[in-house]
Order: C-alpha cells, then sequence, then structure tokens
C-alpha cells in the first residue's frame, strides 16, 4: 500500500518562515521516506528575500533527504562489494594449469591441473588422467571437474586425441597410451606418483579408457579405470543404432563407430586394402574381445537406467573378465543410477561423485 500524507493538514501553519517544523517533519515521515535522524535541523526564523521560493528550513531538510539517501546507497553498494564471492579462493589461487604436447599432431595435447603435494604424502600425490566424450569426433570440456578433482588432492589431466576424421582405429588408443606415458615422464612436474594413475572415461572415451585397461597388462599401465557411459563395444552400439527404435544419439554414435573403423561391421568381411581386416578391427575396438581377467586393470563402470549407451555394454565386459577369464568378483563393479543422464553428467547425480572419488582413493592412497 502507497501511504499519500494529508499535505492539507500538515500545511495549515504558515510556511514562510517555518514557525512549525514539526509539520515537515511528520510529511516526511508520513510519506515514509526517512525516520527523522538526530542531525536534521531546521531553521526557525524567516530569511529576508525567501518571498516566492521554499522556506530555508524546507530547502535544508530537502538537502539532508538528498545526503542521507546518498549515504544509504554509497553504504548499500559497499555492503554489497564485500558480499560479492571471489571465486579464486585460496584452493584455486595455488592451483597450477598449464596446456602440453604429448605427440607431433595438433590434437595431441593434454591439459593439467595440480597443486603442489602435501610433504605429508612424500611430496607426490595420485593422479587422473581424463578421457574426454563426443562420438569419437569432437572434444569436450573438462575443466571444472579437473579443478574439483585437483583440490581433492589428484595431478589431473585432461586428454585430446586425434578424432575419428583425423586416423582410423586404432589412433586413438595409441594416442592414449603416448598420453600415459608422458605423463609417467614428466610425473615430477606435477608432483606426480606415476604408479598411483587411474583412467576416467567419458562416452567414447569410456571405449578408449577400457581399451587401454585390457590391452596388454592393463593393471600394470593404470591402478583403476572409472567408465561413465563408457561405450565398451562399438559393435553393440552399431546394432543398437540399427535398431527401429533408436534415438538420433543411438544413431550418431553408431555412423561415427563406421567412421572409426572405416567400415561397416560384416564378419564376411575380410578385405585388408583399407585396413587389417574390417571385423578385424571391429572386434578390436571392443574391450570384452581384449578381457584377459587378472591382468587387466580393475574398473567401475556406471550408465543411467535410461541412458542410450545401456548398462549391457558394461556387463558383458564384467561377464568376459569375471566368468570367462576369472577376474576376482570385484575386479568390474557395474552400477546403475536412476534418471537418464550421460557420461560426465552422470558426476552430477546424488552422490555419486562421492563414490566415483571413494573408489578411486581405494585404489590409490
Amino acid at each position: 500500500m502507497v501511504f499519500e500524507p494529508d499535505i492539507s493538514a500538515n500545511y495549515r501553519a504558515p510556511l514562510d518562515g517555518c514557525s512549525s517544523k514539526p509539520h515537515i517533519v511528520r510529511l516526511l515521515t508520513q510519506a515514509g521516506r526517512v525516520s527523522v535522524p538526530p542531525l536534521w535541523t531546521f531553521r526557525s526564523d524567516p530569511v529576508p528575500g525567501d518571498h516566492g521560493r521554499l522556506p530555508s528550513c524546507l530547502l535544508e531538510g530537502q538537502v539532508a533527504v538528498r545526503w542521507l539517501w546518498g549515504c544509504l546507497i554509497l553504504c548499500a553498494a559497499t555492503v554489497a562489494t564485500l558480499l560479492v564471492v571471489d571465486p579464486r579462493d585460496s584452493a584455486a589461487a595455488d592451483r597450477n594449469e598449464a596446456t602440453y604436447s604429448y605427440g607431433s599432431h595438433t590434437r595431441q595435447t593434454l591439459d593439467a591441473y595440480w597443486n603442489a603435494a602435501a610433504e605429508e604424502r612424500g611430496g607426490e600425490q595420485p593422479g587422473i588422467v581424463i578421457l574426454h566424450g563426443g562420438y569419437w569426433y569432437e572434444d569436450t570440456g573438462w575443466a571444472t571437474w579437473s579443478r574439483t578433482f585437483a583440490d581433492a588432492g589428484y595431478a589431473v589431466f585432461t586428454v585430446d586425441h586425434r578424432l575419428n576424421f583425423d586416423a582410423p582405429w586404432p589412433a586413438q588408443r595409441t594416442d592414449a597410451l603416448s598420453a600415459l606415458d608422458w605423463i609417467e615422464d614428466h610425473a615430477a612436474d606435477f608432483d606426480l606418483d606415476p604408479d598411483r594413475l587411474v583412467l576416467l572415461g567419458s562416452s567414447s572415451g569410456g571405449q578408449l579408457a577400457t581399451s587401454v585397461a585390457t590391452y596388454g597388462a592393463g593393471a600394470y599401465r593404470v591402478d583403476g579405470v572409472v567408465g561413465l557411459s563408457p561405450v565398451v563395444s562399438p559393435y553393440r552400439a552399431w546394432q543398437d543404432g540399427n535398431a527401429a527404435t533408436a534415438t538420433d544419439r543411438q544413431r550418431k554414435l553408431r555412423d561415427n563407430a563406421s567412421i572409426l573403423a572405416r567400415c561397416y561391421p560384416d564378419p564376411a568381411d575380410t578385405d585388408t586394402s583399407t585396413h587389417p581386416g574390417c571385423w578385424g578391427t571391429w572386434q578390436d575396438m571392443a574391450a570384452n574381445s581384449r578381457a584377459s581377467g587378472a591382468n587387466d586393470a580393475p574398473m567401475y563402470l556406471l550408465h543411467s537406467k535410461g541412458d542410450f549407451v545401456p548398462v549391457q555394454h558394461s556387463l558383458d565386459l564384467e561377464a568376459a573378465e569375471e566368468s570367462d577369464h576369472s577376474m576376482p568378483a570385484n575386479g568390474v563393479t557395474v552400477e546403475t543410477v536412476a534418471g537418464s543422464s550421460h557420461g560426465g553428467a552422470l558426476l552430477d547425480e546424488p552422490g555419486v561423485a562421492d563414490r566415483v572419488l571413494a573408489w578411486i582413493a581405494e585404489r590409490t592412497y
């Protein structure tokens, strides 16, 4: 409700000399503009020559009101400035961030995020190597989570690699392995313990991560692999993308898997003119085809219930490792979370980031 003072009642007394200063006070306070401050002053004596303009006490009152409002605005601005949170907190101020090349190709780069390792850790810290998703044909950003992991006590490396239109498979796995070699060779620069490394791969990056875990003696290369919606088998993704119920994202995944392999999967295709063999390439892209049990790195693989990369990808790998090759029962842990989040978005689901960090810590601390 807007309060409108009864001006006629307040101005019955003559104002030429302001002999009745309570009229002015009452007018201002009823209007809700200000409360009367102790410094308010009025002149009760008329000023000669003031005919035809406001009495001096009214003018002084207006000046005081303006002065008070100016003070209030200045104070409010000062308080607002003090309340603004500087995003460069102490952790951010100490954090190092830099980009390096691990190969000659323009995409063979990595972004490193690290803090100085605490002395109680012997001056070294474990590392997380992130392989991004993007259907093998585009880069995706991981800066925010990389900083979060670095401030949790890890040296973090986000690796870019040649995309499917740059080079066919297995160039992408080769890049991941080369990046790991570079990181281990330069471990001292990041206060990194090279014997405590975990891979984290998202979507198509999960395909690379699980391929590294099962390539040769993966357990001697990394201490574990976290896969967020990993495309463990591009061949399964190709089949899902051909289904009548396939979504646009599943068809996009199918098409880019074909570009990655440079052919469509056909067990009868044994042509070696453009690749070692089309069917052999599709088999090599699937981590479960290389499962070897105890020689492979332990894995923690997560999908959502509505994930367009279904959990069956990871269940097939779990069966190949634990049933077919006698990996310990906790060698591959598969988890399904509610919703339809995919890849890195899974870390935003309640409790997922904490469980991922706890799993990593069990293997690196």
